[in-house]
């Protein structure tokens, strides 16, 4: 099913993979993709060098987004430009008729005030259970509390990790060790995505609320010796 208000603003990444992947199996597709990037051609380079392959767990993070799109029928334009801040950017998502952007952007970009002027708005899937885990790297602070990871769909404001929340999930790693920065936190996100999604197309609206304020926590850049005790523990776990 096509949800036809919906856009997504699609980086080269393994976000943007495990999205779009994660909307074909449900059936909840976007109306347009936005593929962006400073070089456009990387795109279709990964299409023509890419063997397929099955029996993939959580979703393939070696299939190419092209691969993805065309083989679901889905539209896509390109820009080209990494910045989604860019002059070209805004006239891109100006022009397209789409209300709501799933925003699956690279890392160190915030969107600025005037892409909120265009009369869109914006999910996002921000890896952690709001508001308690704002910020950065949350996910392993999450796991190093709670032994758990989470995530959040919220819309987008000019504040950082403070929109309202629409979906919420939380999960237990897996006992097997996976790579959690690569595969198992995009596929949590992309099903917390896939959670507020299904809300829209069973209702015709996103639902959502005010964060509260007690218990807001922001965190920073996880210290990397505090990330390998994260992931040694992971390792334990799974022999």
């Amino acid at each position: 099913m096509v949800l036809e208000k919906i856009a997504l603003l699609a980086s080269n990444t393994a976000r943007t993979k495990a999205y779009i992947q994660k909307m074909i199996k449900d059936d909840m597709l976007p109306a347009v993709c936005i593929l962006y990037a400073d070089d456009i051609s990387q795109f279709e380079e990964e299409l023509d060098d890419y063997e397929e392959s099955v029996g993939i767990e959580y979703f393939n993070l070696n299939e190419p987004l092209l691969y993805s799109l065309n083989k679901a029928n889905v539209p896509y334009v390109y820009v080209e430009n990494k910045d989604i801040n860019s002059v070209e950017m805004s006239r891109c998502i100006a022009n397209i008729q789409q209300e709501y952007l799933v925003y699956s952007g690279y890392g160190g970009y915030i969107l600025r005030k005037h892409l909120f002027e265009l009369g869109k708005k914006y999910l996002h899937v921000h890896a952690g259970i709001l508001p308690q885990y704002r910020g950065s790297t949350t996910v392993y602070y999450s796991l190093l509390q709670e032994g758990i990871m989470g995530a959040t769909c919220i819309f987008l404001n000019e504040e950082i990790d403070e929109g309202e929340i629409i979906a919420q999930g939380s999960f237990a790693l897996p006992e097997k060790y996976i790579d959690i920065d690569y595969v198992y936190e995009p596929y949590i996100r992309s099903c917390v995505l896939s959670k507020a999604l299904a809300e829209y197309k069973a209702n015709g609206v996103f639902a959502s609320h005010s964060q509260e304020k007690e218990n807001a926590e922001i965190y920073y850049i996880i210290h990397p010796v505090l990330k390998h005790f994260v992931l040694l523990g992971q390792e334990v776990r799974s022999e």
